[in-house]
Formats: C-alpha cells, structure tokens, sequence
C-alpha cells in the first residue's frame, strides 16, 4: 500500500528539508512525498530541485503561479496523491518515530480501509508534548453526531488522513477562502456516512525547532497592551459557519445540530481562547474577543429558535465570566484533562 506524505509549503524551507530529513528515517517503503507550493517567495523550487536528486523517497513537486490561498493549497498537496492514503502534514511538522507509518499502514489495512482519521502529536517546540487529540486507536464510527463530536480535531492538519478515493468524491472548492477547509471536508465526509477512525499513538512531530528556535507564532501578533486594542473574533464565526454547512451539504442539518455547535463553542472554544490570551498576558485581546463573539453578531445565529437564542445568550454570560475570572494557574493545569474529556 503505497501512503502520500502530503505538505502544503509557504515559504519556511529550511523546515522542509529537516521534516524531508527526518522522513527519511521511517522504516516503511512505499511512501511518496506530495508537496504544493502556494507561490513561496524564498528559494523553494531551487531547494527542492536539488534536495530531490538524492532523496530516499519520490518527491512530486508544484508550485502555483500566483498565491492561491492555505485552503486552496492543501487541498492541492492532496490532489496531487497517487497512493491508497494521504498522510498531510504542515511544512513545520515531520513524522514521529521511524515506524509509524508502517504502524498505520498495518492499522488500516487491519481495519478495512476506513475513510478518514487523525492522530495524536508530539509537539517538539515545548519539549516533546503529547499533544492529545485521538484518546483511543480505533474506528470511532460514522454520521452527523460522530462528525459534530470530533470536529475539532480537525484543527490542525498534522496527522489527518484520507483514503484518496474518499477525498477525491467530496473535493470541493466551496469553502476555499475560510481557512478551514480540512475542517469542513472532515464534518462533510464523516457525515455523509464514511468511518472516521483515530490514532493514539503520536505519528506526527509539530512545530519542529531550526537551530534550537521556533518559528513566530500568533503569540507574538496578539494585543497585550490597550493601545493595540481591537475587536476580534478569533476565526470562530468562520468555524460555525463551515460545520453548519457542511452538515446542511451532507443533508444532515437539524436545530439540534445547529444549537450544539453554538453549545460546544461558547462552553469549550470561547473559555479557552479567553484564557488563553490571559496565560499569554494580553487581557486586552480577550476583551476584545469577548466583544467580537456577543452571540447576535454572528450571522448564523438568525438560525436558531427563540429557546435557543435565550440558551446560548444565557451561556455566552457565563463563559465569559469563566474566562476571565478563572485564575489562569488551574487553567493551565487543567486544560488538557478537560480537552481529553470532551473526546472521550
């Protein structure tokens, strides 16, 4: 079984060539190295060019013309596939472990050939977190409810898996443009009745350190004196409005569904950007996030009914009081039991 080892690249080559590096250690065969260049502007072709003479795997190469956008390109890095799965990994992360992908290939083929999937990360910048996003290694099932339960493991790309078929069927250029499209095809597909499986073993290394250092992060970009002030919303509108749709293009779409999703991001989401920002110092991007996300400025929120509207008002409150109240010590201990929690 041949597996596409899928990178979205902008710029950052020197994090390529370690991640290409690193690759190269895995002890399974049959892999391919699709990577999509959303137009960099440093000297990625040339680097590649030359990095590919000597490689111990294929490297299919492309490049766009003109910048594309993150959504178009990674979907790109995945067109590209030949193999029966692409493996996608952003162009700062690398593969975990010199046996995982033989460990994943044995998995899938063990398990039918599920559809999509995630894994669980080793996060090298912070000296080698688990970060902890599959809490079991198994099928975990597939339609709407499952979709809406593991939405959020989408978030990051690193360690998402396709049967190429699979993706091929529900590709579309629909949400290019909201940052999220790997989050809206993981929502459509799952809900459209194809298996979802997860991965508890750490087969990706995140955020990969060059000379001892870590690249700039939203960390350095928020606001953390009042001068730099200013209404946010951290992406979330974006995020509500890909999962309703993609529900709504699986034909799955109820007011049920509609109200959990606004439950699950004013009571996990919201909180924990607010205290987030706190951990970081920047009090004022949590006031301005708390302003930016007061409920009735989101435009999906026409869809819900009166109840519910009351409900999620009502919840919007009391989250913003817990996130930024809550003392950020016990967040920081606490955040990710909670986050493994909700995934269990």
């Amino acid at each position: 079984m041949k597996i596409s080892i899928c990178i979205p690249q902008y710029n950052r080559i020197e994090y390529l060539l370690k991640s290409l590096r690193m690759i190269e250690s895995q002890t399974y065969t049959d892999l391919e190295i699709c990577i999509s260049d959303d137009c960099s502007t440093d000297d990625t072709v040339e680097k590649i060019a030359e990095f590919s003479k000597t490689y111990k795997y294929p490297i299919v190469f492309h490049k766009f013309p003109q910048n594309m956008g993150y959504d178009r390109n990674y979907r790109k890095c995945i067109e590209m596939a030949t193999g029966q799965y692409a493996f996608v990994i952003g162009n700062d992360d690398s593969i975990y472990g010199e046996s995982s992908m033989a460990f994943l290939v044995d998995f899938l083929i063990k398990n039918n050939l599920p559809d999509i999937g995630f894994c669980n990360m080793i996060e090298e910048r912070t000296e080698n977190t688990l970060i902890q996003r599959a809490s079991k290694t198994a099928i975990l099932g597939s339609d709407a409810n499952i979709a809406m339960k593991y939405y959020s493991c989408f978030s990051f790309v690193g360690g998402l898996i396709y049967k190429k078929s699979t993706f091929d069927k529900y590709n579309t250029d629909k949400y290019d443009g909201s940052i999220y499209a790997q989050m809206y095809l993981g929502v459509l597909i799952i809900a459209s009745g194809n298996t979802l499986f997860s991965i508890k073993e750490p087969l990706v290394l995140k955020d990969l350190l060059l000379d001892g250092k870590f690249r700039n992060s939203y960390r350095d970009r928020i606001a953390k004196a009042w001068k730099d002030y200013k209404i946010v919303d951290g992406g979330i509108p974006s995020v509500m409005n890909v999962l309703i749709n993609a529900l709504k293009d699986a034909g799955k779409l109820t007011q049920a569904h509609i109200f959990y999703i606004f439950k699950r991001v004013y009571s996990i989401t919201y909180p924990h950007w607010l205290l987030d920002y706190r951990e970081n110092k920047a009090f004022p991007m949590s006031v301005g996030l708390m302003v930016g996300l007061y409920p009735s400025k989101i435009d999906n929120f026409k869809l819900l009914n009166l109840p519910n509207r009351f409900l999620v008002l009502l919840l919007y409150c009391v989250s913003t009081l817990i996130g930024l109240l809550t003392p950020v010590f016990l967040f920081k201990r606490f955040k990710q039991s909670i986050y493994t929690y909700f995934k269990s």
